[in-house]
């Protein structure tokens, strides 16, 4: 007898699928409901990842722009001004300014100018040591630690998606297997018919754990690549940052950069 394709899926949706699922057990169904949890915390972390880094990614890329403008004019800032060296405000249009404030690379900066403003009143107005450019490179390497953390945060729940999901499958299906032949042994029917659904339903668990890790495993790795470029445009940033602020502010024999008229 041949059967069509529309046959064989519905024998396999309402028949096969529903025997396998009728003959889990107890112990099956608590390791594929801590799947299905694992899975649902795995996909949000995966969505706020995604939209945290395309949003940063476009913040960025519009700083950069902003800071292009004015990174060989850094005598232009008016040093005497915190509120105003601190930020970009005045350089950026209105509509821009929520897109920027998303930017790692522009809350890196404000901890560099902030850093900047108090040593250079501080030297009132005198060229900076090369302790003093040191010191601001501390602080810019620590605010690019502080954004690497927050980038890398609940990264870790992917991978325990990743390595755990199958484990707790194995588990589950291990479990699954041990409580069919158990009940074979104690009813002493020994059968197809009798070892086959409870096989295939111990093989759900594995099924489920597969089910969890490898979505989480590909979005990990885009994420991990797509936070390594990130992460390479920040340390670009520090280094640059520390160079012109060396060049503009160094006390290394050339006449410092006076301050900007109030």
């Amino acid at each position: 007898m041949v059967f069509t394709a529309e046959e064989e899926t519905a024998g396999w949706i309402g028949g096969y699928f529903v025997t396998i699922l009728k003959s889990v057990t107890l112990d099956g169904w608590v390791i594929i409901s801590i799947l299905i949890v694992m899975a649902l915390i795995s996909f949000a972390v995966m969505i706020d990842k995604v939209l945290l880094v395309n949003r940063q990614a476009k913040a960025n890329s519009e700083f950069e722009r902003h800071f292009r403008e004015i990174s060989g004019q850094l005598r232009d800032l008016d040093r005497g001004d915190a509120a105003r060296l601190a930020t970009l405000d005045d350089r950026i249009t209105a509509e821009n300014q929520k897109r920027v404030r998303n930017s790692s690379l522009f809350r890196i900066y404000q901890l560099g100018v902030a850093e900047l403003h108090q040593r250079y009143v501080a030297l009132e107005g005198r060229g900076l040591s090369a302790q003093a450019i040191a010191a601001i490179r501390a602080t810019l390497d620590g605010g690019l630690v502080r954004e690497n953390q927050r980038l890398d945060r609940l990264m870790v729940l992917l991978t325990i998606a990743i390595s755990g999901g199958p484990f707790l499958g194995l588990l589950g299906t291990v479990v699954g297997v041990m409580i069919t032949f158990a009940a074979i042994a104690q009813s002493g029917d020994v059968n197809v018919n009798a070892i086959a659904p409870g096989i295939a339903a111990a093989l759900v668990a594995t099924v489920a754990g597969l089910g969890v890790a490898i979505p989480a495993l590909f979005g990990y790795n885009y994420l991990i690549t797509r936070i390594k470029n990130l992460s390479a445009d920040m340390q670009v940033f520090v280094d640059e940052f520390t160079t012109k602020v060396a060049e503009s502010f160094s006390d290394d024999g050339a006449a410092p950069v006076p301050l900007a008229a109030e």
